[in-house]
């Protein structure tokens, strides 16, 4: 049997949210967490997304534009400890686009990260508000916000069977449920559309072996991972360091399973 991936895992929400057909459960999910009103948005930079599942080793870049606000939507299924700095660097790339080559930096328009994650506890606050500010609360950037949302504080809700809870919380709550416990969920018209496109990603074939090689490759990562944390031999740091290069890790994830500096996987890569 398929295995059925629900929404956090990155290529499963962006195949159901970054589709403009599928505006409006983004809208809605959006509504929820910022806590505003949104008339009318538009994805960017989604062209890698459906009838392209199988393009490999490529990040699918989607900023939402609404009103005086660009949002970014990150999914990250663990909490690491280089999430923080990631996220600043996302910020920073999306800021810098805002402007362009002469132009004066617009700080009329917001430029929001929003990051849903999994793994900073059940019993931890629901959201963190992150701003760029000096010990006195002075907003040294006014239009820098970051929103770390607290997955596993929809799943303490769903768990505890509170109807009322789960109702007022819905649109979190789905993006973690698998088919069945879908089934069960209280039903609206987002909750209906959300069922429908997540069951309808999770059946495409593209999908499934696009997913399944994604799999594999993570099982050979975390090989060498383990080989790496074992050999910790300097001549051995830098073909370990290719062999992750070559399979499109992150720069953070092979300095930590190395110990080599980003500047030295650099030169490596480099050569």
């Amino acid at each position: 049997m398929a295995t059925f991936y629900t929404c956090r895992n990155d290529r499963a929400f962006k195949e159901v949210f970054l589709k403009p057909n599928n505006s409006d459960l983004l809208k809605a999910l959006l509504e929820f967490i910022l806590k505003i009103k949104i008339d009318k948005l538009e994805i960017k930079k989604t062209e890698l997304l459906s009838g392209n599942v199988n393009i490999k080793d490529k990040r699918v870049d989607a900023i939402v534009h609404t009103g005086n606000k660009k949002i970014e939507i990150e999914i990250n299924s663990q909490n690491k400890d280089y999430l923080h700095t990631r996220s600043t660097a996302y910020i920073c790339n999306i800021y810098q686009s805002n402007a362009s080559v002469g132009d004066t930096y617009n700080e009329d328009t917001d430029i929001i990260q929003v990051n849903l994650t999994w793994g900073l506890g059940r019993n931890n606050e629901e959201m963190k508000i992150f701003k760029i500010m000096n010990e006195k609360g002075e907003l040294y950037v006014k239009n820098f916000i970051i929103y770390e949302i607290n997955m596993d504080y929809y799943d303490k809700i769903w768990y505890s069977k509170n109807e009322d809870e789960i109702k007022k919380n819905q649109y979190m709550i789905m993006l973690d449920l698998d088919k069945k416990e879908l089934k069960s969920m209280p039903k609206d018209k987002i909750v209906d559309k959300y069922i429908t496109n997540v069951t309808i990603v999770n059946d495409d074939p593209e999908f499934q072996k696009y997913m399944s090689e994604e799999e594999d490759k993570k099982k050979i990562q975390n090989s060498l991972l383990s080989e790496a944390k074992e050999e910790g031999i300097s001549q051995e740091k830098s073909s370990i360091a290719k062999n992750l290069l070559s399979m499109n890790m992150t720069l953070e994830d092979i300095s930590k399973a190395t110990g080599l500096s980003i500047e030295e996987i650099n030169k490596i890569n480099e050569n």
